[in-house]
C-alpha cells in the first residue's frame, strides 16, 4: 500500500512539473479574435505596428478574454493583455500584476523609436503599471518587497534599489548586486550607490576598489555614492578624476560636473575648497565651451552644502549667476524625481 501511495505521489509531482504555465493557445479563442491575435503575435515585438489589431483587442476583448490571454503561450499577447487591462483602469490590475511576477519569458520592446532590448514579461508589466501612474505608495512598497525578496533578477529591481531608502531587509541583495559586473556598468554602480546609502564601515574599502577600477567613471553613480557618504577614503578618487578626466578630456554636456561638484562640496574642508577652486580655473580645461555651466555647478553645490569654508567663494560666484539659476536654487530637480 505504501509503495502504491509513493508511486501516485511521484506521478502527481512529475505531472505538475510538466504542466505548461501558459496553456492557452490562440486557437482557444473565438474566431474573430484569433485573426487579430495571430497578426499581433506574428510581429514578435512591442509595440505592434498593427493598430487595427491593437484597437480590436482594446475595444472588443472582454475581461475574461484578457485574463485568458494573460495565460496564453505567446508572451507578446500576455503583455498586450495586461496593458489593455491597465488602460481600462481595471480595479484588479495590481492583484493581477502580483500574480504574474514570475513570468521570465523575454520579448523585444522598442522603448524608443531607435532603441530596443529584450525584457522579461514581468518587467514590462511592472513598467506599464508604473508608467500609468496608478500605483499608490502602499502598492509600490508591496511590489518592492515582492521583487527584491523573490524576483531580484528582474531589471526593475536595479531601478528600485537606486530609489529607495536603506533597509536592512534588502542589504544582502544590494551587496550582491554591487559585486556583479555586467556590460552595463551603470547597473553595478547603481547598486554601489544603493549600498553607499547604508554608510557601513565594512563597505568602504570594497566600494573604493570598485570605484577605482572604473576607467570611464560610468555615469554619475560614483559621485552620487560619494555624495551620500563623503568618507575621506573616497576623496583621492575625486582628485584623480580631476587630474585624469577634467583636465585632459572634453566635456560631453553642460552638466558633466553636476554630481562631481556636489560630491566635492559635501566634504566642507580645505581640500574640497581647493579642488572646487581648481574647477573654476579656465586653464585647466582642454575645451572651455561649458565653463559657464561649470561655474554654475560649483555655485549650486556650495549652495546645497553650505559651510563657513565656502562663504568667500559663494560671495564671489553669486553675482555671476543668472536670475534663472537663483530662482531655481532651492527647487526640486525634475531629473532626480524618485519613482519607488
Amino acid at each position: 500500500m505504501k509503495k502504491i501511495t509513493y508511486i501516485i505521489l511521484i506521478s502527481i509531482i512529475f505531472s505538475c512539473g510538466r504542466e505548461k504555465p501558459y496553456p492557452n493557445k490562440i486557437s482557444d479563442f473565438r474566431n474573430e479574435l484569433q485573426i487579430h491575435l495571430k497578426k499581433l503575435a506574428a510581429e514578435k515585438k512591442l509595440p505592434s505596428s498593427d493598430t487595427i489589431a491593437r484597437n480590436f483587442i482594446k475595444e472588443n476583448c472582454t475581461k475574461e478574454e484578457l485574463l485568458k490571454l494573460l495565460n496564453c503561450e505567446d508572451p507578446i499577447l500576455r503583455v498586450i493583455a495586461y496593458r489593455t487591462l491597465v488602460n481600462r483602469n481595471d480595479k484588479d490590475y495590481f492583484k493581477i500584476l502580483l500574480g504574474h511576477l514570475s513570468d521570465t519569458t523575454k520579448v523585444e520592446w522598442w522603448y524608443y523609436e531607435d532603441a530596443a532590448d529584450n525584457f522579461m514579461v514581468s518587467d514590462l508589466l511592472i513598467r506599464k503599471a508604473e508608467d500609468s501612474r496608478k500605483l499608490t505608495q502602499t502598492e509600490k512598497n508591496i511590489l518592492i518587497d515582492s521583487v527584491l525578496l523573490k524576483y531580484s533578477y528582474l531589471d526593475v529591481s536595479n531601478w528600485m534599489i537606486q530609489d529607495i531608502e536603506p533597509n536592512e531587509r534588502y542589504y544582502s541583495i544590494i551587496k550582491q548586486k554591487s559585486k556583479l559586473k555586467t556590460d552595463r556598468c551603470g547597473v553595478q554602480l547603481g547598486a554601489c550607490y544603493a549600498l553607499s546609502k547604508f554608510k557601513k564601515e565594512e563597505d568602504l574599502e570594497f566600494l573604493k576598489k570598485i570605484f577605482n577600477s572604473q576607467k570611464d567613471f560610468c555615469g554619475d553613480w560614483i559621485f552620487k555614492s560619494i555624495e551620500v557618504n563623503p568618507n575621506q577614503i573616497y576623496f583621492p578618487i575625486l582628485k584623480k578624476y580631476f587630474d585624469e578626466i577634467v583636465k585632459k578630456k572634453k566635456q560631453f554636456s553642460y552638466d558633466d560636473l553636476k554630481y562631481y561638484c556636489r560630491a566635492i562640496a559635501k566634504y566642507k574642508n580645505k581640500e574640497s575648497l581647493a579642488l572646487l577652486t581648481e574647477i573654476l580655473n579656465k586653464s585647466n580645461y582642454p575645451d572651455t565651451w561649458y565653463f559657464k555651466y561649470n561655474e554654475e555647478n560649483v555655485f549650486k553645490a556650495i549652495h546645497k552644502y553650505k559651510g563657513p569654508i565656502y562663504v568667500d567663494l559663494y560671495k564671489k560666484l553669486k553675482p555671476k549667476m543668472s536670475e534663472y539659476v537663483i530662482e531655481y536654487l532651492d527647487k526640486p530637480d525634475y531629473t532626480e524625481r524618485k519613482t519607488w
